[in-house]
């Protein structure tokens, strides 16, 4: 299986939240992505905050990003993914934050699954898998 962690997934396991750390024990056989957009969204909130040590929570980041089987990279494929879930949603009255559903296109595109704990965003998205955490 692919499991896609979003920006809320990682920012627990930063955090070294227990159940994100279970998760990723109990899927050590599965492929762990995540997308350039959330790395992109998880570094504005460090370079956001208030605190002295940026360069630590930098190099604990970017650890964590190199461990992943892969990041994915924003292309074409993703921009007409999310041109068709901004377009559907927005049909629907249920339009969510572009950077969302920019992580869904990445999720589709990747044929993942994704890992979230947003749900009240992310469930509007038409044909995403999602595992809740």
């Amino acid at each position: 299986m692919r499991y896609l962690l979003d920006t809320s997934i990682i920012i627990d396991l930063l955090r070294n939240e227990e159940t994100v750390r279970k998760f990723i024990a109990d899927h050590m056989e599965d492929e762990i992505i995540t997308s350039c957009i959330c790395q992109a969204e998880v570094a504005a909130g460090i370079y956001h905050s208030k605190t002295d040590d940026i360069s630590k929570r930098k190099k604990q980041t970017d650890e964590i990003f190199s461990s992943f089987f892969q990041v994915s990279e924003f292309d074409s494929s993703q921009a007409d993914i999310f041109g068709r879930i901004k377009a559907d949603l927005a049909e629907n009255g249920q339009l969510i934050e572009d950077m969302d559903i920019l992580i869904a296109a990445a999720c589709i595109s990747n044929n993942a699954i994704l890992v979230t704990g947003n749900l009240k965003h992310f469930d509007r998205v038409k044909n995403l898998q999602i595992f809740p955490l």
